[in-house]
């Protein structure tokens, strides 16, 4: 008996029955699912954006930017003679119109005076029909002259205008500034135009996101995004708050993608949208962009016997367990289901209300004498 072995001191724990949840779990970050960017109606000077990053906006109603037309470019000494001159030769124009406007307004007013004459003339007896017409078709063609000359004078202004214009500078005033609104509620997200400059037409300027469409894109391996369906329940973990945070998985990418990990090693990944679920107030702290860690629940089981995770061991490429029975050690082979961070799903090898060794030493072996440390 003195040369018996001691028995190894061990920790033990009961196998039980409980619900149980198969999941896979990986990292992502917040992304917000619906943005607007708000881009530049038109082209033209934008002024000072007021807005910050975070500040909340309404639809139709939050004045994101506004948009002033555009400053006319310096004018250098050759533009600016060679528009003087045009300018100088349109007033030569518009005097020269306006001269033969006057011109033909006194030619219609001889052709209407002549044609009095002639049809009091008519009517006395003493003038011809034929002159009396001849006298009308005269009377006519004089005032279709004079509002021909009219319209000339009139385009002949319009191009004294235009000339004008080229001579304008970044001094002129170019009008009021047209306000842009947000398209949507929400808060911004990014100022991608933040100090006065000249944009053109379709420019980003703000980009909108609504919090409570927030959602978590988690980059998941290939052989776990397989298993991974829409639909499935989801909840978001380790990101900085209190508690875990419903989800659903809203979609699982068709197409994955090569990743270095930190170690070096490439791995295929599968990008899945965990879209958040119940009180926006529940992650009213988190943001576009923010780390999160993801996870999808694949199968959940009610009533599984369970074992403590650190009592699983390897044996032969298969999981096995050392048995309590009897103050000795019994290696027993098992079949391994659901596994968390804390606990595995046994379907075969081991009963309910069973006595299992947790955290094996290599001392422990089949057969060997236990003593609990709890006893």
């Amino acid at each position: 008996m003195l040369l018996a072995p001691r028995p190894v001191e061990v920790g033990t724990a009961v196998v039980s029955v409980g619900p149980i949840a198969e999941s896979v779990a990986d990292q992502g970050y917040a992304r917000v699912r619906e943005a607007y960017v708000i881009a530049a109606p038109v082209s033209g000077r934008l002024e000072r954006i007021a807005l910050h990053v975070g500040d909340r906006v309404v639809a139709g109603q939050t004045v994101v930017a506004r948009i002033a037309p555009a400053s006319a470019d310096l004018l250098d000494p050759r533009t600016r003679a060679q528009a003087q001159a045009t300018v100088a030769a349109a007033q030569a124009a518009v005097g020269a119109a306006a001269a033969q406007q006057e011109q033909l307004a006194a030619e219609s007013r001889k052709a209407d005076a002549d044609l009095r004459r002639v049809r009091t003339l008519a009517e006395k007896g003493y003038a011809a029909n034929q002159a009396l017409d001849a006298a009308e078709a005269q009377a006519r063609a004089a005032r279709a002259a004079v509002r021909a000359a009219a319209a000339q004078l009139a385009v002949r202004r319009s191009e004294l205008t235009a000339a004008r214009s080229a001579l304008l500078g970044p001094e002129a005033d170019g009008g009021g500034a047209v306000p842009v609104t947000s398209p949507s509620s929400g808060y911004v997200t990014r100022v991608l135009q933040e100090s006065e400059r000249t944009v053109a037409m379709g420019a980003p300027l703000v980009e909108i996101g609504d919090q409570s469409g927030l959602e978590a894109a988690v980059e998941f391996l290939t052989q776990d995004a397989v298993r991974i369906r829409e639909g499935m329940p989801a909840e978001i973990f380790d990101w900085g708050g209190e508690g875990t945070i419903p989800a659903v998985v809203r979609r699982v990418e068709p197409q994955a993608f090569t990743k270095v990990s930190a170690l070096g090693v490439e791995e295929q990944r599968v990008l899945v949208l965990l879209q958040f679920a119940g009180d926006p107030a529940g992650w009213a702290r988190l943001g576009p962009g923010y780390r999160v860690w993801g996870r999808v629940i694949l199968r959940r089981e009610p009533k599984a016997v369970k074992a403590p995770l650190g009592a699983l061991v390897r044996e032969g490429g298969r999981w096995a367990v050392f048995r309590a029975e009897g103050g000795r050690a019994r290696l027993t082979v098992v079949e391994v289901g659901a596994m968390t961070d804390k606990e595995a799903e046994i379907r075969k090898g081991l009963k309910a209300g069973e006595r299992v060794v947790v955290f094996p030493s290599d001392k422990v072996g089949d057969g060997v004498r236990l003593r609990d440390r709890g006893e």
